[in-house]
């Protein structure tokens, strides 16, 4: 009970100081800024090219939607991915490693910003959507959105930190954080159906939290409750368990081999 206590203590300071330090070396302002011209860009971009194409099952609407989920996946991914490289860079992952503090519950609690960070990018996407692409959010069900959007960002967390956890003896984690993004970007349904890919990467697909945020969000903007959206809700809900499962095992693995071989500031 104890030892679940001091955990959540480690979570909470370190994502309050996770803030701390992300506001003192960015100004929150500029912080806003770049996520608004991201955002707005990678979405303008595969909107003209739906638009260029033509298929009449690939909307603006359906374009606009699925990158809205998207925007969370680069920015949650991209941020939790590359914490421990940020820390070996800095030269303070040897101190975080040596100290008692378990490195699982360390780099969770600092995953805390880039959660944060897929939220007000998705609610940005959302205003896009609305305001400049002209999606209709009239029978649009908020608080369906409202839950896709916690959900996607939890378990991208568990994905995100276990590429990250990699960082711990590779130089960057960022280089994989940024293919397992793209790769998502598209096989996940963001710009087109799963169903005009293969049956084997269909299958990939499935296996894949972004998959089902896109459907789900999709059908929360049509006008879809919690209970028509249970089966992809409930499929983020098992494989986010399974990342944080695996992101605990690894990080476990990387911080005995670390302690063991001493070669934490190496690249």
């Amino acid at each position: 009970m104890f030892a679940y206590a001091d955990s959540l203590q480690v979570i909470a300071a370190s994502a309050k100081n996770s803030f701390i330090n992300r506001f003192t070396s960015m100004h929150p302002a500029l912080w806003l800024i770049q996520l608004l011209i991201t955002s707005f860009f990678a979405m303008y971009f595969f909107v003209i090219l739906s638009e260029y194409i033509g298929n009449p099952e690939i909307t603006v609407a359906f374009v606009v939607i699925g990158n809205a989920v998207q925007s969370v996946a680069a920015t949650t991914l991209y941020s939790v991915a590359e914490i421990p490289g940020v820390e070996k860079h800095t030269g303070t992952l040897g101190a975080i490693i040596q100290s008692p503090s378990s490195l699982f519950s360390v780099f969770l609690g600092m995953s805390a910003f880039g959660i944060l960070t897929g939220i007000v990018a998705m609610l940005m996407s959302l205003c896009y959507a609305a305001f400049v692409f002209g999606v209709s959010f009239a029978s649009c069900n908020f608080v369906s959105v409202g839950v896709i959007l916690v959900l996607t960002c939890l378990s991208l967390t568990g994905f995100g930190m276990i590429i990250g956890s990699v960082g711990i003896r590779l130089r960057t984690a960022a280089i994989m954080a940024n293919v397992f993004a793209y790769i998502g970007l598209l096989i996940s349904g963001v710009n087109f159906p799963v169903s005009y890919l293969p049956g084997w990467v269909q299958t990939i697909s499935h296996c894949m939290p972004l998959t089902y945020a896109v459907e789900a969000m999709r059908g929360a903007v049509a006008g879809a409750g919690l209970i028509s959206i249970l089966g992809p809700l409930s499929a983020m809900v098992l494989l986010g368990t399974a990342f944080i499962i695996l992101a605990w095992v690894s990080f476990r693995y990387f911080e005995k081999a670390s302690r063991r071989n001493g070669n934490t500031d190496s690249f």
